[in-house]
């Protein structure tokens, strides 16, 4: 259908009916390409940009638009603090920036991108629970002189109200399924833990035993010993495998098994990863300064993070998590709060038990007793969730 440019902007707009399209959308970018589409059918701005909000990462994303080439708008985007724009007090109405201001509220980059010389109009796309969601940017076009009249600012306000309940919906509905998929790959994980990691861990003890009593020759003991190390290789790599699963990744999920990476950013893209893919809302908040801590502590850091996110997600049904990371010149913590049902002292048991009878937990914790690390639960104060806190020294001792 093409783009229809009248000047009867304020024509009423059927709520039921908008409501009832964008209700229909199962994707955030489909319920954003209709509100780029239909805001320039029903007005008479020319174009429109849509760009939405990454949490974790602290960016802006271009996602949809109308009038405009949609490569242009995946290259838009950029820090959160580059647009001030989205600093500006929650508003129900739309805010006219005139040409000479346009660049104080927009990065020079997404200007000269989008070839813009005159007036904008921004709307922010905001929902009760999940708070800001992003903005659609409208204009009349490259070199238009075109101002937008009390009309056509009304149906931007109400599209874009409309849209962010939407939008709200398209990703808690995304998040919900994505939700069951991460519970069924959690219950198939700790079936293949107490089924098949079990029975590689006993052969490996009965390859120890023979080594041990039998009488065998040099080229027998050589074989007994590849075997020994290819079932601890093994062992190790379904382990880790494992865990990835149950959390929503794939085996050697590259958004956390980044060594070369500081410790921060390795963070934000696996919270991130588990944001995308339906698990908490993440957040992350860094304090301090200090020397990245050794690989394997840094390792540790990150994996304590995973299991945390995964179990608030999986076992205590949480909806938020907030990360804590705090850098010291001896010692790194981590602390992951969540709004989740778990009991702090059923928690306390698990990681107290052995590992291999209970999936994840035990495991860590003894992997941070070996390098000199500490590891602890209680309840969260601000989320009145769990909280699972782990500490590491720079170095392993």
């Amino acid at each position: 259908m093409a783009p229809t440019h009248s000047t009867d902007a304020g024509r009423g707009i059927d709520r039921i009916e908008l409501t009832r399209m964008f209700l229909s959308a199962t994707e955030p970018t489909d319920v954003l390409d209709v509100v780029a589409r239909v805001v320039c059918e029903r007005t008479g701005f020319r174009r429109s940009v849509i760009l939405d909000i990454d949490p974790v990462r602290g960016v802006v994303r271009g996602r949809s638009s109308h009038g405009v080439d949609r490569e242009k708008v995946a290259a838009a985007g950029g820090p959160v603090g580059d647009y001030r724009i989205l600093a500006e007090p929650a508003a129900a109405h739309p805010i006219r920036i005139p040409a000479h201001e346009v660049g104080t509220h927009v990065p020079q980059h997404c200007l000269d991108l989008f070839d813009v010389h005159g007036p904008i109009v921004a709307q922010q796309l905001r929902s009760d629970r999940l708070g800001l969601l992003g903005v659609v940017f409208c204009d009349g076009g490259p070199r238009s002189t075109f101002r937008a009249g009390p009309e056509d600012l009304a149906t931007l306000a109400e599209l874009s109200e409309v849209a962010a309940l939407a939008f709200q919906q398209a990703l808690l509905l995304r998040r919900s399924v994505s939700l069951q998929e991460l519970r069924e790959r959690s219950r198939i994980a700790a079936a293949l833990h107490d089924g098949v990691t079990q029975q590689l861990f006993a052969a490996t003890l009965e390859v120890a035993e023979l080594r041990a009593v039998a009488d065998l020759d040099d080229g027998a003991v050589a074989v007994v010993d590849r075997m020994a190390d290819r079932l601890g290789t093994a062992l190790r790599q379904l382990r880790a495998a494992l865990v990835e699963i149950a959390s929503g990744g794939v085996p050697d999920d590259q958004g956390s098994q980044r060594p070369g990476e500081p410790v921060v950013d390795r963070l934000r893209g696996l919270l991130g990863g588990i944001n995308a893919a339906g698990g908490p809302l993440p957040d992350l908040d860094v304090s301090g300064e200090g020397p990245e801590p050794d690989l394997t502590l840094a390792d540790l850091l990150v994996r304590a993070v995973r299991e945390g996110v995964a179990n608030a997600g999986h076992h205590g049904r949480a909806t938020q998590v907030a990360v804590h990371l705090r850098r010291g010149g001896s010692w790194w913590t981590v602390e992951i709060d969540d709004d989740g049902t778990g009991d702090v002292a059923e928690v306390q048991r698990i990681l107290r038990s052995v590992p291999g009878r209970s999936f994840g937990l035990p495991s860590l914790a003894k992997e941070c007793a070996r390098l000199g690390g500490r590891i602890w639960v209680s309840r969260a104060p601000r989320l009145r969730g769990l909280r699972l806190g782990v500490a590491v020294p720079l170095a392993a001792g």
